[in-house]
């Protein structure tokens, strides 16, 4: 076997491993409304960068993130595209102006627009305290278990949190 021949498999099997490696890197995020979080009661899950309906794989996909782009269903083609999340904010498609911003994420809070400012907070995310391992969404800045939105166990993204919140209709 030539030296070439040998380099170009090396690469290969590196490439793969890279590849393998990024794809595990992603964890499966499970999505629940209702605090018993029974696997038949999912709302949503996260494999992939893909958001489906319901528990399994079968389920509808709603949209698909991929880096910092959400796209509306299952693709990733620029007519789907719905949000960029750029330097903590959600824009409109592919817009970087100012106007486009849906959405601003700062420090576990979702603000509503171009704002920080606490009347414009629309949810907080923060730790369960009950339930190990799992990110609770709160509406505003409450602290009360009667306020939570939706539970979410895994290790979701900012961009996913966004997908989530958008595919429940919170958004």
């Amino acid at each position: 076997m030539s030296k070439l021949r040998k380099l170009l498999i090396v690469l290969i099997v590196a490439k793969l491993a890279l590849l393998d490696k990024n794809v595990l890197a992603q964890s499966t995020t499970y999505v629940y409304t209702d605090s018993s979080m029974r696997w038949s009661q999912m709302a949503l899950n996260i494999d992939r960068g893909l958001v489906r309906e319901g528990a399994d794989w079968s389920g509808d996909v709603l949209c698909t993130v991929q880096g910092n782009k959400i796209f509306q269903g299952f693709g990733s083609s620029q007519f789907d595209l719905a949000y960029t999340y750029i330097d903590g904010k959600l824009y409109i498609g592919e817009s970087k102006f100012i106007d486009a911003i849906s959405y601003t994420f700062e420090l576990g809070k979702i603000y509503i627009g171009n704002s920080t400012f606490p009347l414009d907070l629309a949810y907080t995310i923060r730790p369960n305290p009950n339930l190990p391992g799992v990110l609770s969404v709160y509406t505003e800045d409450s602290i009360s278990p009667f306020d939570i939105v939706a539970f979410l166990q895994g290790e979701p993204t900012v961009v996913e949190i966004f997908a989530v919140l958008i595919s429940l209709a919170l958004l």
